[in-house]
């Protein structure tokens, strides 16, 4: 499975998404219902162990959108 692949299905179960298409790279927790407090770090956790990775504090903070989420999973080596 692709790292988009990936990411898109996560982002589907973890955030109640339901139509992906409609998603855009600057949508973040305010036009994504679904997107609070609790579904951010389950959104972390998920990206951790779907990429193997571990992501810092500091760009767990940072992820506003879609687009920053991709933008840090780059700074991990991951390839969206």
């Amino acid at each position: 499975m692709k790292n988009i692949d990936k990411l898109k299905k996560l982002l589907i179960s973890t955030l109640n998404i339901k139509d992906i298409d409609k998603i855009t790279d600057e949508m973040g927790p305010d036009e994504i219902k679904d997107w609070d407090s609790l579904a951010h770090i389950e959104l972390v956790a998920g990206l951790e162990d779907k990429f193997e990775i571990s992501i810092d504090v500091i760009d767990t903070s940072r992820m506003y959108t879609i687009g920053d989420i991709k933008k840090i999973l780059g700074k991990y080596g991951v390839e969206i």
